[in-house]
């Protein structure tokens, strides 16, 4: 286990469109505010942006920055929380594709939750990588050249993946941490 003390004094970049995954992204507010890191939500939505939560819409957050107006260098990490009901607004934008390609480019800390992993086929940068995935989203992953590992969480190098779940996005949080603490012992 990592400590989570490596998110004190890091901006963290939490990119979402509507419809991601209010559970998750909850759990990754509440884990990032308590070890006095600071997150901006960053989103192609503009003003707010709405959580999906179990079967409804859940509630609105407000948007920090615009994802055509962020720059990766700006943050020490990435987080994507899951939520199937955003992934194509997500797959779709090319400032979403720009940044998450400038993250993995500059070898910094990324975590993909849930079917936000899928990101990684629509940049062309599953090849080679070992990743967290359900079921549902394996197929397309491998056919993209990932290794599907059989546990809720994966860390490769410094992309963090995981599936759904609380334990799984709490130990996506502490692979992250650690990713953090590695990077900046470098």
């Amino acid at each position: 286990m990592s400590n989570l003390s490596a998110f004190k004094g890091k901006k963290i970049a939490v990119m979402v469109a509507s419809g991601f995954n209010e559970e998750q992204f909850l759990i990754i507010q509440k884990t990032l505010l308590a070890a006095q890191g600071s997150y901006t939500i960053i989103s192609r939505d503009i003003g707010t942006t709405n959580g999906w939560a179990s079967n409804q819409w859940g509630l609105s957050y407000p948007v920090d920055q615009a994802v055509s107006e962020t720059l990766a260098i700006d943050f020490d990490a990435l987080i994507v929380p899951g939520g199937s009901n955003q992934i194509e607004t997500l797959s779709n934008d090319l400032h979403v594709r720009r940044i998450l390609r400038a993250f993995l480019r500059e070898d910094e800390p990324v975590a993909l939750a849930g079917v936000s992993t899928m990101l990684l086929t629509t940049i062309d940068a599953a090849q080679g990588r070992q990743v967290a995935a359900s079921d549902a989203d394996s197929a397309l992953l491998i056919a993209a050249g990932a290794e599907i590992i059989d546990k809720p969480t994966v860390r490769d190098t410094n992309l963090i993946s995981a599936t759904s779940g609380e334990a799984g996005i709490s130990d996506l949080l502490e692979m992250l941490a650690q990713a953090i603490n590695d990077n900046a012992q470098n």
